[in-house]
Parts: C-alpha cells; sequence; structure tokens
C-alpha cells in the first residue's frame, strides 16, 4: 500500500464494509424474483394493460367492496360472484354457480371457450360452448362463513381460462400455469384475499403432506402472493395505509420490505408502466 493512501484507503474500506452490513438480502432468490415481474409483464400484455392502469381496483374484505347479506348461502354466493365478476372486469363473462356439496362431486367438463376482442373489459365478446354455455364457478357451502376465502377461490376460477386463453404460456411455460393463475388472481385486484387465505383453508380431512385441517389454496406461496401484491400496489400506487388493516399481521411485516424492495426498482417500474404491447 502506497503512502498517501494509508489513511484513505482503509477508510473507504471500512465504511463499504458497514455499508454493506445494511444493505437487505433480497427477500426470494433471483429466478423467483425474476418470474413474478416478468409474469406481471405477460399479464399486462395479454389481459387489457388499459383496463388494469385505468379500471382495476385493491379490492379489499370490507363492506365497502362486499356489502351484501342474504338469507341462504347460494343467494349470498350469487351476490359475491356478481362483485368478483364487476372488480375483476369480467362482467361479460357468462357464468353458472354450482354447489358442491361433496369433494367426490364430479366436476362438468371444461368448456370450450373462445373470444373476440380483450379478455377483459367491455371490449368482448365471450363465447362458451359447454353445458349451459357457461364457466362454471364452483363452492361448498361450508365456505359461504368465510367469505374471504369464498371470494379468493371465485376470483380464481375466473383466472384460470384467463391464463389459458393467453396466446403465449406464461414465463417458464406450461409447468407454471398454475403459480400463473395465483398471479392474475392477484393482478385483478384480489391479492389481500389471496395472500390471506393461502394457508387458511380449513377441511374435513388431511393429507399426507399437509397440516390436518389446512390446505394450500394456489400454487404461489403466501410471501410469494404477498410479494405479487405489493408489486400491484406498486404499480398502481396504492398506500401502504390501505392495504396494511386488510392484511393478516403475520404478512404485514413482510408486505411492507416487499414493498421498498419493489420500490427501489424504479427503472423496472416504469418500464411495466410504459409498455404498451398487446397481444390480445
Amino acid at each position: 500500500m502506497q503512502i498517501g493512501t494509508v489513511r484513505v484507503r482503509p477508510l473507504l474500506c471500512s465504511f463499504a464494509s458497514m455499508l454493506s452490513l445494511f444493505q437487505r438480502k433480497p427477500l426470494f432468490d433471483e429466478d423467483t424474483t425474476q418470474w413474478l415481474w416478468e409474469s406481471y409483464a405477460w399479464a399486462l400484455k395479454h389481459f387489457n394493460r388499459e383496463q388494469f392502469f385505468s379500471h382495476a381496483i385493491l379490492v379489499t374484505p370490507s363492506k365497502a367492496h362486499f356489502p351484501d347479506q342474504a338469507e341462504n348461502h347460494i343467494e349470498l354466493a350469487n351476490q359475491i360472484l356478481l362483485r368478483v365478476k364487476h372488480y375483476a372486469g369480467m362482467e361479460n363473462w357468462p357464468t353458472q354457480l354450482i354447489v358442491r356439496y361433496d369433494e367426490d362431486q364430479p366436476l362438468l367438463p371444461s368448456p370450450s371457450i373462445s373470444t373476440q376482442g380483450q379478455l377483459r373489459g367491455d371490449n368482448n365478446n365471450i363465447q362458451i360452448d359447454g353445458e349451459g354455455n357457461s364457466l362454471p364457478i364452483y363452492y361448498q357451502p361450508d365456505q359461504a362463513p368465510e367469505p374471504n376465502v369464498l371470494i379468493a377461490m371465485m376470483a380464481q376460477s375466473l383466472a384460470s381460462p384467463l391464463v389459458h386463453l393467453a396466446q403465449e404460456l406464461p414465463p417458464g411455460g406450461r409447468e407454471n400455469l398454475g403459480p400463473a393463475t395465483d398471479l392474475v388472481t392477484i393482478f385483478m385486484g384480489f391479492g389481500i384475499f389471496m395472500s390471506n387465505t393461502a394457508f387458511n383453508y380449513s377441511i374435513g380431512g388431511c393429507g399426507s403432506c399437509k397440516p390436518r385441517g389446512v390446505q394450500m389454496l394456489g400454487d404461489l406461496t403466501e410471501h410469494q402472493m404477498t410479494y405479487a401484491l405489493a408489486l400491484f400496489c406498486a404499480l398502481k400506487e396504492v398506500p401502504k395505509q390501505d392495504v396494511l388493516p386488510h392484511l393478516k399481521n403475520t404478512l404485514r411485516p413482510f408486505f411492507k420490505k416487499a414493498l421498498k424492495e419493489i420500490s427501489a426498482r424504479r427503472e423496472d417500474i416504469a418500464s411495466l408502466k410504459a409498455a404498451s404491447t398487446l397481444s390480445r
């Protein structure tokens, strides 16, 4: 080390070392984070960017967004479905609400769906060829007392055909159709419901690899869902004060960290906001 730099360079190195101690470790590995960002770009491309930026809202588990009351679970479920379709920008989609009283009750064959125009919003013409010429939306009566789960599952049911109708597979290909369905559900505004209910859906039985009475709702982890929720809020400029009161306590610290990490990627946020290429 040359004389004249002895007092300077060690100080700089020491300061750099101190800074490194305060640098936050990324919340996910690079591949996971990249997939979440690329999937948002993919969703903006295929599922009506204008609908997202001009009309999508952060849907909350509150009377402001779900004021409905009903005398029975069928009436309540129908009212909730109408609101979910509205917030998702899929009011024009014909749907059929089906009660599953038994988990062994067979499902209807998947209908054939074609569309002209955007998949979401007013500019579309949805044609469904199948029983009832409508998209079946299933629910179980014991979900009625848990409307947050019911809302999350209905939103997932609407997101699933969107993902399969996109002209391009999601990032990572066909094996990521499940995770992409979760992300699109959050992209449509239902991130609070997805994050809160990821591990809260009670069932009667148990599986060999899951805790008794608990089922994962979706393919993304609750932290990945919460990150996707934070990305929604960053793109839509939703203040965290509008989110935190509705998010379960255990996820609030992670949401704050995710929002901070995302907000630091200003160029990436600007790139998503500026993207204008649409496939549909």
